[in-house]
């Protein structure tokens, strides 16, 4: 059996999974694929078929271990405070995000599995990203909200408009006066698209495959969005991993001016994030301030239970668990804390070396400062799938610049 069947089932699963399209009420259906695939990957080991280069897994297997004790966290202070439905909750979410992302552990031990899941990540999301630009298009042409060709289910919403020729919208953002629907792709939000984007670029550098045709496609879908933390955190990313990120060639004059500007250029990127039109946080607090401030009174209170109540519990606060700032008073701070060590320990391992780092920091930073970690099962699966392709010789070939 060829390796690219169990990996083909992996990237059949993601919509299914969380926070993706499906993910809200077909969960089970994605894990059950998830569990497809890991099987045909065991039965090909045992028939010998498996390539004697399997990757050592080590970073994503101390990914998936700490994962597994956030969530044994969650399960430990839910039977704790006798909350029957809560405990039902844990044992769910250990299930559908613990075990789908040992199971793309589990499948992407084969590094060839590991590149060619990464690689149809890469396609999926320029695809996608591509029939953005095509509606862009009509709607210069002919106004915004021309070609919807029906609705499509995007999480647990009421069906969002579909437009030509394959472009998942979800809610509006007011630009400059007009009412844009944003892209949303495979995610249940466009925020979540947004990270996606910006995944797909560090990820196809890693591959070796990036055209600047590809590059335009990723970016423009990343704009289409609309995200503001999507935004901001891919400029600041994109300059870690030009300037700052380890090459792994020891101490150069070269290496030391490179990231000597990088720390200018970071700080440049920095700011881009703040100030810049429409996407910067600046231009948020004007074009939707309700959602900006429920997100800032969320992440308040987060903070606050550090010094009230750093082990979690209920919050009636709007917004509650949108980031892991705000998990705190939410999951507790040893979850918050054990979900950054799933996601940074392993990058540590290796000193920051290889773009697994960059594709890192974006889930990490979309976690910390604007999504819900809670649940997000195919975030931790992409940074299983990076880590994988790194450890099973990653990048080749240089990656062409854009």
């Amino acid at each position: 059996m060829p390796y690219q069947v169990p990996a083909a089932l992996i990237l059949l699963a993601a919509p299914f999974l969380r926070p993706n399209l499906f993910g809200e009420q077909l969960a089970l259906v994605g894990i059950g694929i998830v569990a497809a695939a890991v099987l045909l990957a065991l039965l090909r080991r045992g028939g010998g078929r498996t390539a004697p280069d399997l990757a050592p897994g080590r970073r994503a297997w101390v990914l998936t271990t700490f994962l597994g004790l956030a969530y044994l966290w969650i399960l430990f202070r839910e039977a704790a405070t006798g909350a029957g439905s809560g405990l039902r909750t844990s044992f769910q979410d250990i299930v559908l995000t613990v075990g789908s992302t040992v199971g793309v552990a589990m499948v992407c031990r084969d590094p060839r599995a590991a590149r060619w899941i990464s690689g149809g990540f890469v396609a999926l999301i320029v695809i996608m990203c591509a029939s953005y630009t095509v509606t862009a298009l009509i709607w210069a042409v002919f106004g915004v909200g021309t070609a919807q060709i029906g609705v499509f289910p995007v999480g647990d919403l009421e069906p969002q408009p579909l437009f030509f020729p394959l472009t998942v919208s979800y809610s509006e953002q007011t630009v400059f006066g007009t009412a844009l629907p944003r892209f949303t792709g495979i995610g249940r939000e466009s925020g979540w698209m947004a990270m996606y984007c910006a995944a797909a670029y560090f990820m196809a550098a890693q591959l070796g495959i990036r055209r600047w045709w590809m590059t335009a496609l990723l970016v423009i879908g990343l704009l289409g969005c609309i995200s503001t933390a999507g935004f901001g955190i891919f400029v600041v990313v994109w300059a870690y991993d030009a300037f700052l990120r380890p090459r792994g060639h020891g101490i150069r004059l070269g290496a030391y001016v490179r990231q000597l500007s990088g720390v200018v250029v970071l700080a440049g990127a920095a700011w881009l994030a703040v100030a810049a039109p429409v996407l910067g946080l600046a231009a948020k607090r004007d074009q939707n301030e309700m959602s900006l401030d429920e997100r800032s009174r969320a992440t308040e209170v987060g903070w606050q239970a550090l010094s009230t109540n750093p082990w979690g519990g209920r919050s009636s606060v709007s917004q509650a668990g949108i980031n892991l700032i705000s998990d705190i008073a939410v999951s507790g701070l040893p979850f918050v804390l054990l979900v950054v060590a799933a996601l940074l320990v392993p990058v540590t391992l290796r000193g920051g070396a290889g773009q697994s780092g960059s594709i890192a920091f974006v889930v990490i930073l979309t976690l910390l400062l604007a999504q819900p970690a809670a649940g997000s099962s195919w975030a931790f699966c992409l940074v299983v799938v990076a880590l994988l392709v790194d450890d099973g010789g990653g990048n080749p070939s240089p990656a062409r610049s854009p």
